[in-house]
């Protein structure tokens, strides 16, 4: 780990496998308040406690938020680190904050993804919301695979003839690369 993952610490919990309300308020960096609305959002399910201290099962958190699985305890370590905002994302990466955003926005983000906490309507995130996992972060800088990525979706590689009977050799391998293109089309 670099010195800027080192510098963080972990979120400490009082067992290894419950996050308390404090806990997962502090590892998602919300106000206590907030957590009620991200655990309905994301559907994780609340194991006992009054209403002051709820418990939730931290497995469950990291799979319904992250979208990641530990299955030992030295994978979910680098996952206690609380998850962090734009303004931090910035200062280590030499972009600036509104850089960041209206990348995003513009579906050009080099970075990993950050994870999206809230939702204000149908297709939209709330950019106060975007949180990034600092391993992912690390990694990126270092330039090695990024860890905890859902594996992508291929491409498909069949190569299909032209739809064109013209000789217009230009116009074939257009039409071609249209067909196979990751680029969305406005």
């Amino acid at each position: 780990m670099t010195a800027f993952i080192a510098s963080l610490t972990p979120i400490v919990q009082r067992t290894s496998a419950v996050m308390t309300t404090a806990e997962l308020a502090a590892w998602a960096q919300l106000g206590k308040n907030s957590v009620p609305r991200l655990t309905a959002g994301f559907g994780i399910r609340e194991l006992s406690g009054s209403a002051k201290n709820r418990r939730y099962s931290v497995h469950e958190v990291m799979r319904k938020i992250l979208g990641v699985t530990a299955r030992h305890a030295e994978d979910l370590e680098p996952l206690l680190y609380p998850l962090q905002k734009s303004t931090w994302v910035s200062e280590y990466t030499g972009l600036s904050v509104s850089a960041i955003n209206a990348a995003i926005c513009e579906k050009r983000l080099t970075l990993p993804a950050p994870v999206e906490l809230t939702q204000t309507g149908q297709g939209q995130a709330a950019a106060r919301g975007r949180r990034w996992v600092p391993a992912q972060i690390d990694a990126y800088l270092r330039n090695d695979p990024i860890p905890f990525m859902p594996a992508m979706a291929s491409v498909p590689a069949t190569k299909t003839a032209s739809k064109t009977a013209s000789r217009n050799v230009f116009a074939a391998i257009c039409s071609d690369n249209a067909e196979v293109s990751r680029q969305c089309h406005l």
